[in-house]
């Protein structure tokens, strides 16, 4: 009777061995478990720029730029050309999308066509001069808008998205375009120069007109 004991208390023994062995050695999560668990981790990135609607995105943690892309809607004038699509995002990143560049006549075109006016037409310097007439008018319109307006106009070389979103039909997008417009192009020249940014049309430019300058 006692060997039958001492074999029994020799068994529950084993068994406890065996149950700690496996509890410590063993993970506490299946490898599917954790695997899961690492999928589920994700990336925040911001992307403005030449995009429909700026705003944060979410994404895995291996996601790509072109990834990100696909998450929002790209304006007409968006410029992927000079974007690495096969860049690797990191959280926190900000994408900003590049607008093309605006169309811009070849150097003497203007003047080609002035000459090939007075050439073939027998009002060609009559329209000349009217054309001349007109752009004096306009500069001396801008003289006195500026003469007239005084502290009131808007430099557009120097002024910020808060400062350009006051002029009439610029929104905060639109200031951050004329603003990256600056940035690539160079200051502005005069006012008119304004029209080359993408969006700001022959109209939208003479609503604001008055307001602008390219001075110091």
């Amino acid at each position: 009777m006692e060997r039958k004991m001492r074999y029994i208390w020799w068994g529950v023994l084993v068994i406890l061995l065996v149950a700690a062995g496996w509890k410590f050695f063993l993970p506490h999560k299946p490898a599917v478990s954790l695997e899961k668990t690492s999928s589920n981790r994700e990336i925040v990135v911001y992307i403005a720029g030449a995009v429909e609607k700026p705003g944060l995105v979410h994404l895995p943690v291996d996601a790509r730029l072109n990834d990100a892309l696909d998450h929002v809607k790209l304006l007409p004038e968006a410029n992927i050309d000079l974007m690495n699509l096969a860049e690797k995002l990191k959280d926190g990143q900000k994408i900003n999308v590049p607008y093309k560049p605006a169309a811009q006549l070849p150097e003497g075109q203007n003047s080609t066509n002035q000459s090939g006016i007075g050439a073939n037409s027998p009002n060609g310097t009559n329209a000349a001069n009217t054309a001349n007439t007109s752009n004096a008018a306009n500069t001396a319109n801008t003289a006195n808008n500026v003469s007239g307006t005084g502290s009131n106009l808007i430099n557009i070389n120097t002024a910020g998205a808060s400062e350009l979103d006051k002029l009439p039909g610029i929104g905060p997008a639109l200031a951050e375009r004329i603003i990256q417009y600056r940035n690539e192009h160079g200051a502005f020249s005069k006012p008119e120069d304004l029209q080359g940014v993408s969006g700001i049309g022959a109209k939208t430019y003479e609503k604001m007109a008055s307001m602008l300058t390219v001075g110091p």
